[in-house]
């Protein structure tokens, strides 16, 4: 028989979502001009994310749907948000990112001709067809922060005596 009392579960330490977003969302778009879209977005948000996440990460975490919705732009617009599911679920990602963020990552608006990542120059017309080099450093680059920084959730966990509010 099941055990189905709910006062044997305990609430997660660590929060599930992805403090990056999962490389396979880069990897597995179909369209050419969202690949584009997405990678601009990342681009634009990353060292204002990586910056927040080292000195003052959020509470809760993306899901990778709502890093879907993120990369996919989300509108900056001071309209009142619709009622539907999807309004709902960006207006989450817009509070956990914050306004600066999603400000920062709107896609093909105001992009520059070329960007700079790890010493190449990579035109922004080619994102649609990245350079190959340029996908595996970005993919990379995605997989080791999320390993690192999952290692260090759960070290923050497995050995919370070793860590002082200092260095929190």
């Amino acid at each position: 028989m099941l055990d189905k009392n709910l006062q044997r579960t305990t609430s997660p330490h660590i929060d599930p979502g992805y403090r990056f977003p999962k490389p396979t969302l880069f990897a597995n778009v179909a369209s050419p001009q969202r690949k584009k879209t997405y990678l601009l977005n990342w681009l634009a948000a990353r060292p204002l994310w990586i910056s927040r996440v080292d000195v003052r990460p959020p509470s809760k975490f993306l899901s990778p749907q709502m890093w879907r919705d993120f990369l996919n732009t989300i509108s900056i617009s001071t309209e009142q948000p619709s009622s539907t599911y999807s309004a709902a679920s960006k207006s989450v990602v817009r509070d956990i990112l914050g306004d600066d963020i999603v400000h920062l990552a709107q896609g093909l608006a105001g992009a520059p001709e070329a960007i700079t990542w790890c010493g190449m120059e990579v035109q922004v017309a080619s994102l649609s067809d990245p350079p190959l080099q340029f996908m595996r450093s970005l993919l990379w680059e995605l997989y080791e922060l999320n390993f690192r920084y999952e290692l260090l959730a759960l070290d923050r966990v497995l050995a919370a005596h070793l860590w002082t509010s200092d260095e929190s």
